[in-house]
C-alpha cells in the first residue's frame, strides 16, 4: 500500500475524536424522527458541511449512508478531507447515516434491502429535505451484509438517487438480487446513474460479486456509468476507507476539467457552456465553473499574459460575486501588474468573505492582504 494511503487512512482515524486541548470535537449529531416504516422512533446521524452555517443561501448534495455508527466518524472525515480546499475533488455534503440503533430495528425485521431503502423514502429523505438545504443530487452507500440495499434501490426506486455505492457487498443466494438486476438491465435501456462497486480480499459471497460484475457488463446500458475497483491486497476491512474515496473522487470527477482539456483550451464561453450542460444533464443544480476558470487565469499569469488573465478573472467575479477566491485571483492579477493599490480593497474583500463564510482560507487570505498593506506602507 502507498505511504500516502496509510497516512490518508491514519488521519481518518484519528482526527476527528480530539482536539489538541483534549476538548471533544463534535462531528455530529444524532436526530430522532418518526419512522411510519418502523411504527416507532428512530434515530439518525447527520454530519453538515463546515460552510453550512455561514453560507446560509447554499444548497448541499446528500450522502446517505446505510449501516451502523461505527463508520460515521471515517464518512465525515472522508467527505471533510476531499472538500475543504474550494470543493474539490467533491463539493461539500451533507452526510445522513442509520444509528445502530435503527440498523438493528430493521435487522430485527429480517434484513431485507426494501425495509432500508423505504425508511429513507419514506421516513429520512423528506425529513432531511425539510429541515436542511439540500440539492436534488442524492448518494446512496453500503457494504458488506447492507451492501444489497443501494443495487435494490436502483432496481426498485431508480428516482430516488443518481449514485450508488456498494463495498464488498454480501449478495445471497436466497436474495434473488441477481436475476433481478439483470431483469431490470435487460428492461430499462435509458436508466441514467452511477453505480460503484469493489471488493476486497477475503470477500463473503465472492462468486456472487464476479457474476454481478458479469451481469453488467453483458447488459448494461450505455447510459449507466459504471465501474468496478478490485482492493486484491487489501483485506474487506481496509479497502473500504479506500473505497469510498475513490468513488467519489470519481463520481465527480466531471466537475473540474484539467486546463489542457479541449473545452478548456476553447476558451471561457466554451467552459461556461460545459458547466451548463453538466449542471442541466447530470446533476440537477448549478456546477461551478470557478475554479476551472481560476486555474486557467493563474496559468495565463505564470505566463505573464496579464490582460488575458484579468479578463478570465473579470468572468468570475461577475458570476460569482460571494466567493472570496475570485478576489483574491484578482488581487494577485493586479500584484503581477505592480499595482498593488488595485489589489488592495480586492484582498480585503476576499478576506473579509473569508471570515464570513469561516472559510479554510481565512487566515491565508488575512495574511496577504497584511502583506499588500505593508507593501504600499513601504512605498
Amino acid at each position: 500500500m502507498k505511504f500516502r494511503q496509510l497516512l490518508f487512512i491514519f488521519t481518518l482515524y484519528f482526527v476527528p475524536f480530539y482536539s489538541i486541548s483534549g476538548e471533544p470535537f463534535v462531528i455530529g449529531e444524532t436526530l430522532t424522527i418518526d419512522s411510519k416504516v418502523l411504527k416507532q422512533k428512530a434515530s439518525i446521524n447527520i454530519a453538515l458541511p463546515s460552510s453550512y452555517q455561514a453560507s446560509t443561501n447554499k444548497r448541499y448534495p446528500v450522502y446517505y449512508k446505510i449501516g451502523t455508527d461505527g463508520g460515521f466518524a471515517t464518512a465525515v472525515g472522508t467527505l471533510r478531507a476531499l472538500s475543504h480546499a474550494r470543493e474539490y475533488p467533491m463539493p461539500e455534503t451533507i452526510l445522513v447515516s442509520l444509528t445502530t440503533a435503527t440498523a438493528v430495528s430493521i435487522i430485527e425485521r429480517g434484513v431485507k434491502s426494501e425495509d432500508f431503502i423505504n425508511f429513507l423514502a419514506i421516513d429520512v429523505i423528506p425529513y432531511i429535505d425539510k429541515h436542511y438545504r439540500t440539492q436534488p443530487f442524492r448518494i446512496v452507500s453500503s457494504g458488506e451484509r447492507f451492501g444489497m440495499a443501494p443495487l435494490y434501490a436502483l432496481i426498485h426506486k431508480p428516482e430516488l438517487f443518481h449514485a450508488y455505492f456498494t463495498i464488498s457487498p454480501w449478495i445471497t443466494d436466497e436474495s434473488g438480487l441477481l436475476s433481478d438486476f439483470e431483469a431490470f438491465l435487460k428492461e430499462n435501456k435509458n436508466i441514467s446513474a452511477f453505480l460503484w462497486l469493489s471488493s476486497g480480499k477475503g470477500l463473503r459471497e465472492a462468486s456472487n460479486y464476479k457474476k454481478l460484475v458479469e451481469i453488467l457488463q453483458q447488459h448494461a446500458p450505455k447510459t449507466l456509468d459504471w465501474k468496478s475497483a478490485e482492493f486484491n491486497q487489501n483485506t474487506n476491512m481496509s479497502q473500504g476507507l479506500l473505497s469510498l474515496p475513490t468513488a467519489l473522487e470519481t463520481l465527480f470527477a466531471d466537475m473540474y476539467l484539467e486546463k489542457d482539456s479541449p473545452t478548456a483550451q476553447a476558451g471561457a464561453k466554451s467552459i461556461q457552456s460545459y458547466y451548463q450542460q453538466l449542471s442541466k444533464n447530470k446533476y440537477g443544480f448549478a456546477v461551478s465553473a470557478e475554479r476551472t476558470l481560476s486555474d486557467i487565469g493563474y496559468a495565463l499569469l505564470r505566463e505573464n499574459k496579464v490582460k488575458e488573465a484579468t479578463e478570465v478573472f473579470q468572468i468570475n467575479l461577475k458570476d460569482y460575486p460571494d466567493s472570496p477566491h475570485v478576489y483574491t485571483a484578482m488581487a494577485w492579477a493586479y500584484k503581477v501588474d505592480d499595482n498593488w493599490a488595485a489589489a488592495l480593497p480586492m484582498q480585503k474583500t476576499a478576506y473579509e468573505l473569508a471570515l464570513q463564510q469561516n472559510s479554510e482560507f481565512k487566515d491565508f487570505y488575512k495574511k496577504l492582504f497584511t502583506e499588500i498593506e505593508s507593501k504600499i506602507a513601504a512605498k
